[in-house]
């Protein structure tokens, strides 16, 4: 029953029912399953990875002592070993770097001082958790949230421009707003009909040329971050900041500004993982494990049970061959 709920991703209420037993029986014997396999201290970790996920819809809780009401929104941090097998270490309840920094005060000294490398979003409560638990790691901003802070800059800049000059949101008859999705679109894959095409109409559309600007300081970044693919040689890295420092303070777009200055404030985790070309991708595939294995179960009430089927099917080494895969011949 264990390794149907477990292995086969079928809810425990319908396993229970297929061998004709109570819900409680088949919830004892997953418990039993997965806690022999997830309950003991984990292997030694090099790369380490933390994301945050939602644990559910936010709702109204009522305090049992005060009665009072508050609006909760419910999240779990996840702790991902991104360059072994052991997958999802743990998930605590909460976003602070205080339930990070409690998490790694129960692990052993030893244990903490082989881990190099920590891999996080563009979250300061994080980097702070980080700096405060690991101070010898060495931390490593995730490439595609510098991508994707860009692409909120140009479509910030595009919707201040068509309020400015339009007195309103913007329409489909837009030009703007007809070519948001190439503004978003990386520079190699338009073709030089279609870059000039994207310059003419912007022109026509943004006489001040923010849009553009806004454009070609989000290409100048991605320039930055591209140096990953051929080695992350340091003097690429340099010439590439430069580049995009010098056009961004000869602009005066105050989004673009900003964006440089975000950039210079997680610059030396941005040039170690284009260095090292490591990301937080699997903390963050293991993000839809979690909402799946939810989907599954029809919701959980229970934070424990949740964090038990979802770390059981984010750790790789503790699943078996599902029960579809048992019944095939080979060839």
């Amino acid at each position: 029953m264990a390794l149907a709920v477990l292995d086969d991703d079928r809810s425990v209420k319908a396993v229970a029912a297929a061998y004709g037993c109570t819900w409680n029986t088949c919830h004892k014997a997953v418990v039993a399953t997965a806690d022999e396999v997830l309950d003991p201290e984990p292997e030694p970790v090099r790369v380490l990875g933390i994301d945050e996920t939602r644990r559910g819809k936010a709702k109204w809780e009522t305090c049992t002592d005060t009665g009072r009401r508050s609006w909760v929104d419910r999240w779990d941090t996840g702790l991902v070993d991104l360059t072994g097998v052991q997958g999802l270490l743990a998930q605590v309840n909460g976003r602070t770097s205080a339930v990070v920094t409690d998490w790694f005060a129960e692990r052993d000294p030893d244990w903490k001082a082989q881990i190099t490398h920590v891999a996080i979003d563009m979250s300061s409560v994080y980097a702070k958790a980080v700096r405060e638990a690991l101070p010898q790691a060495l931390l490593v901003v995730d490439r595609f949230h510098l991508v994707k802070k860009a692409n909120e800059m140009v479509d910030t800049v595009r919707r201040r421009v068509t309020q400015a000059e339009r007195g309103r949101r913007g329409r489909k008859s837009d030009v703007e707003w007809i070519n948001r999705r190439r503004l978003l679109r990386a520079a190699e894959r338009l073709t030089d009909e279609q870059r000039a095409t994207l310059f003419e109409k912007l022109t026509s559309a943004d006489p001040h040329g923010d849009i553009a600007a806004a454009w070609i300081a989000k290409e100048l970044l991605r320039d930055v971050l591209s140096c990953t693919d051929r080695g992350g040689l340091r003097y690429e890295i340099r010439a590439a900041l430069h580049r995009f420092y010098t056009f961004c303070a000869a602009c005066r777009v105050p989004e673009i500004g900003k964006l440089a200055a975000t950039i210079s404030a997680w610059q030396e985790p941005m040039i170690l993982a284009i260095t090292t070309g490591l990301s937080n991708a699997r903390s963050e595939g293991y993000n839809r494990i979690v909402k799946h294995v939810g989907r599954i179960a029809f919701g959980f009430r229970t934070p424990e049970n949740q964090r038990r089927r979802v770390r059981w099917a984010c750790t790789r080494q503790s699943r078996r061959a599902s029960s579809s895969a048992r019944q095939l011949r080979p060839c």
